[in-house]
């Protein structure tokens, strides 16, 4: 009985991704016919629907920044370990003619006394987005770069902004402050600023699409889309963006905090054949004037069918990252200095069976 209910379980479910599937086709499909109908921020941009991509011959200075993180709950204390790691590309005709690491000499380290798991992830985000700001702003103010890519989006993400009565509230203030100054460092250097999310759970492009293109369509092209917008921007343009396409430009809304808000503009592009879109933020007070060298060097920057970041983070990623063995190194060193339970394993992580 059980082995039946969980088929029939699993076959609704089924039935349901079947439906929603077919009906993400038709939506790309109708999206891919519109293609060419402009759509434009008011004198910012102009821009197409979707956009075509052209290569390039990189001739630029190109840094990208990550970071590597470790969290673990431990008896009484949580232990939160994060390092950034910064790497500069010189290209001149398309090859890399040099390159610089700017290493994090000793990886952060702190113990968080956290109410529940959600606020150690809050805790921790804001760690690694203190890191890696520090990181970016050392990395451009020691070699103004044309470009300096992000791994994540340029403000912190909703769901690490605190109360103004929480504890945590300190932290989230010196994120804010380093985001603008990472801002102001890039103007004054002449270094533009660029966001890389590479796995978007937003709507940004769907709401646009739905709220301010589909309205305005001839009937005929507006019955093709349904009023319901249900899917995340990546799996919606997964079928409408080709390999070497990118979408309009819209505006990022909903910015909280960050003395740059209204400036800041994305869009999504598709790098390699056989991954998803992704998307792309800049930092400018006119992105048109930017954002097709942006789509071009993100493009070219991608090296692999499968995996469509810039190089440039791959190789920021590939240094950041800690080892879970990092973590039990430093649980046994901190056990044989205090031998205190606060620090003694979970019992869920330490079952006998």
């Amino acid at each position: 009985m059980e082995i039946s209910t969980l088929k029939s379980t699993v076959n609704r479910i089924a039935a349901r991704i079947s439906t929603l599937e077919d009906y993400r086709k038709k939506t790309s499909s109708a999206l891919r016919s519109i293609s060419g109908v402009p759509f434009r921020i008011g004198n910012l941009t102009d821009d197409k629907i979707l956009n075509s991509v052209k290569s390039g011959t990189l001739n630029v200075a190109v840094g990208g920044v990550d970071g590597g993180l470790l969290t673990k709950s431990f008896h009484g204390i949580d232990l939160v370990i994060t390092r950034a790691v910064g790497v500069l590309f010189n290209y001149k005709n398309g090859q890399v003619v040099s390159s610089k690491i700017f290493p994090q000499k000793m990886p952060f380290i702190s113990e968080v006394n956290s109410g529940d798991e959600g606020e150690l992830i809050v805790t921790a985000s804001l760690y690694r987005m203190r890191e890696e700001l520090l990181k970016t702003v050392e990395l451009v103010e020691a070699s103004r770069p044309n470009y300096v890519f992000t791994d994540g989006p340029l403000y912190p993400h909703p769901s690490t902004r605190v109360a103004k009565n929480s504890h945590l509230k300190k932290l989230y203030a010196e994120v804010v402050s380093l985001y603008n100054q990472l801002n102001k460092v890039c103007e004054e250097s002449g270094t533009q600023l660029v966001g890389i999310v590479e796995d978007s759970r937003s709507r940004y492009f769907a709401s646009v699409l739905f709220d301010k293109i589909v309205p305005n369509l001839p009937e005929n092209s507006r019955k093709l889309f349904s009023n319901n917008n249900v899917f995340r921007d990546t799996a919606l343009l997964y079928d409408a963006l080709k390999k070497g396409e990118r979408t309009a430009t819209f505006k990022i809304s909903n910015i909280q905090d960050l003395q740059y808000k209204h400036q800041v503009f994305g869009f999504y592009i598709r790098t390699a054949k056989y991954d998803r879109p992704l998307r792309v933020e800049l930092s400018s007070s006119d992105p048109g004037k930017h954002v097709s060298d942006i789509a071009t060097l993100v493009y070219d920057l991608a090296a692999f069918p499968r995996y469509g970041l810039p190089s440039v983070l791959v190789e920021a990623d590939l240094r950041a990252k800690l080892k879970k063995t990092y973590m039990e190194y430093i649980r046994r060193t901190l056990f044989s200095k205090s031998h205190s339970p606060l620090i003694m394993s979970l019992r869920r992580d330490n079952r006998p069976l």
